[in-house]
């Protein structure tokens, strides 16, 4: 097995950098860590190019799915370094990044207009993949979808659930010309109630930033709003709760 041991090893460094959205870019590789998310890659199917462990969890379980080859031993002070979680979990894995494929649309997409907390996305994430939704489209402002927060909080689902990043407005002028019907998800109450909605035809809902909703482009866009009704004082809800209620009401026409 190797052992590195010095944080002045250039492989350690190179892998700092993939704590960084252009870090993971420019290497095309992502970084988990933890024995959960390292067990949902490995049950994902996901191609581990390299596993770090620490020298006390050198006899995990998780390790005798990995080439020996591919397993490096790394001193405890490295992996602090490399960790993003307040309590070093001491097993890293190194991920490709996947290559985007063009992919037959689903009849329903959830679209993501500049959604900037991380733990959303992970949680928008894990919705989607409990409601069966097959594709969530980010807009290029979106949070990076292989940040560490953004991958624990999907809790594997990242994994699993199909994603494009891209111009949304340019996304759903095509979807349009496609015959897809644009819902625009709001706080007006003179849209539509998500209630009196049906998901009988291709849909593209779109979730909107957490402060400031869906940007004015993109309001356009929408053929109409949808509003989910609401008792008690509270004006609005968390933008991934808001979605996964639309996810869970939009399942039950499948």
């Amino acid at each position: 097995m190797n052992r590195i041991t010095s944080l002045q090893n250039e492989y350690i460094k190179q892998l700092a950098k993939l704590k960084t959205p252009s870090g993971r870019k420019l290497a095309g590789q992502f970084m988990v860590e933890g024995k959960k998310l390292c067990e949902e890659a490995l049950r994902s199917g996901q191609k581990i190019e390299k596993c770090l462990v620490v020298e006390s969890e050198i006899s995990n379980p998780l390790l005798d799915k990995i080439e020996d080859e591919k397993i490096i031993c790394i001193s405890d002070h490295i992996a602090k370094k490399l960790s993003q979680m307040d309590t070093c979990p001491g097993i890293f894995f190194i991920l490709q990044l996947p290559e985007e494929k063009t992919m037959h649309l689903p009849p329903f997409i959830l679209a993501l207009d500049h959604l900037s907390d991380p733990a959303n996305l992970g949680a928008v994430l894990r919705s989607a993949e409990a409601f069966g939704t097959e594709l969530i489209y980010l807009s290029e402002g979106c949070v990076d979808l292989y940040s560490s927060k953004t991958l624990r909080g999907a809790m594997g689902s990242a994994f699993r659930v199909a994603t494009q990043r891209g111009d949304l407005a340019k996304f759903l002028e095509a979807r349009k010309a496609d015959g897809y019907r644009i819902l625009g998800a709001g706080l007006d109450r003179n849209f539509k109630e998500l209630p009196e909605i049906t998901f009988d035809q291709p849909t593209v809902v779109v979730i909107g930033n957490e402060a400031n909703g869906i940007s004015q482009e993109i309001l356009h866009l929408c053929d109409h709003g949808l509003f989910i009704p609401m008792k008690g004082e509270n004006e609005s809800l968390n933008a991934a709760v808001a979605a996964s209620i639309i996810l869970w009401e939009q399942s039950k026409w499948k």
